[in-house]
C-alpha cells in the first residue's frame, strides 16, 4: 500500500564522486613536477613586476610624489609571497625525492600531497596577484602645507619717499639721488 518516501541512492553516482574527489586530490601529487616548473615561471614574473613597480615608486619618491597605499600594500604582499613560493621551491628537491611510481605515488603521501596543494595554492595567489599589480599611476603629489594668511599692512611714509624717488628720476636735471637712512623709518 503505501510506500510514503522512497529513497534512490545510485551507487554508480556515489562511486562516480568518490572518484573524482580521490583523483582531484591526487593530482596534486601526480602533477607536481609539472607544477613546480610553473610556480618558478610565476615567481620570476612576480619579482620582475615588483622589482619594475619598487622603481616606478623610488623615482616618483625622489620627485617628491606620494606613493599610493594600494602601491604600497601590493608591493609588501609581493614580498611577502616571494618569500614563501622561494621556501617552496627550496623544499621541493626533497619532496621529489619522495615520489615514486611515476611521480602518482610517493613515500609520504601526506606529506607530499600538503606539498602539492601549497604549491597550486601559491601558484593561483602568485597569479591573482599578479593580475591585480596593473595600476596606472603609483604616486601622487603631496598636498600642500597649510598656508596662514596673515592681514597686509601697508607701510606708512613709504609712498611719500618712493615718490620723491620717482620725480628725482623722471627730472632730467638730476644726476645723482641719494637714499639714506633706516628703510621704511622716514627720510
Amino acid at each position: 500500500m503505501g510506500n510514503c518516501c522512497s529513497i534512490q541512492i545510485g551507487f554508480e553516482n556515489f562511486l562516480l564522486r568518490g572518484w573524482v574527489c580521490v583523483v582531484g586530490h591526487a593530482n596534486y601529487v601526480c602533477k607536481l613536477k609539472q607544477t613546480l616548473p610553473t610556480l618558478s615561471a610565476a615567481l620570476q614574473e612576480l619579482r620582475a613586476q615588483r622589482n619594475d613597480m619598487q622603481r616606478e615608486v623610488d623615482v616618483a619618491e625622489q620627485r617628491l610624489l606620494k606613493p599610493f597605499e594600494q602601491v604600497q600594500l601590493w608591493l609588501s604582499k609581493a614580498e611577502t609571497m616571494i618569500t614563501k613560493a622561494e621556501k617552496l621551491i627550496e623544499d621541493s628537491p626533497r619532496q621529489m625525492n619522495n615520489l615514486c611510481l611515476g611521480s602518482c605515488a610517493s613515500k609520504n603521501f601526506l606529506s607530499s600531497y600538503k606539498f602539492g596543494k601549497n604549491i597550486t595554492k601559491m601558484l593561483q595567489e602568485i597569479n591573482d596577484h599578479v593580475s591585480k599589480g596593473a595600476f596606472k599611476k603609483v604616486a601622487e603629489s603631496r598636498p600642500s602645507a597649510s598656508v596662514v594668511v596673515r592681514p597686509e599692512e601697508q607701510p606708512i611714509g613709504l609712498e611719500s619717499t618712493i615718490e620723491k624717488v620717482w620725480h628725482c628720476i623722471v627730472d632730467k636735471d638730476v644726476g645723482i639721488i641719494g637714499l639714506y637712512g633706516l628703510g621704511g623709518v622716514g627720510v
